[in-house]
């Protein structure tokens, strides 16, 4: 079994606009799907959405095993 590799061509949103629509349907013919590459503060959110759901349920685990003794 081998191993793929994912490749990702960057392109402002001007220059993509800007291509033909035979540019487009060649790159979507090579398989390229087309996707908005979040910004660096929608990152930062995902993390923190991640630390507070995990602080969360480790609340939520502990208030159970508080319960249940």
């Amino acid at each position: 079994m081998s191993a793929t590799k994912e490749y990702y061509l960057r392109l402002q949103e001007e220059t993509y606009n800007n291509l033909g629509n035979d540019e487009k349907m060649y790159l979507n013919h090579l398989g390229l799907q087309v996707k908005q590459v979040s910004t660096e503060l929608e990152q930062q959110d995902e993390v923190i959405k991640k630390i507070r759901l995990k602080a969360y349920h480790d609340e939520q685990k502990r208030i159970f095993e508080i319960r249940n003794k």
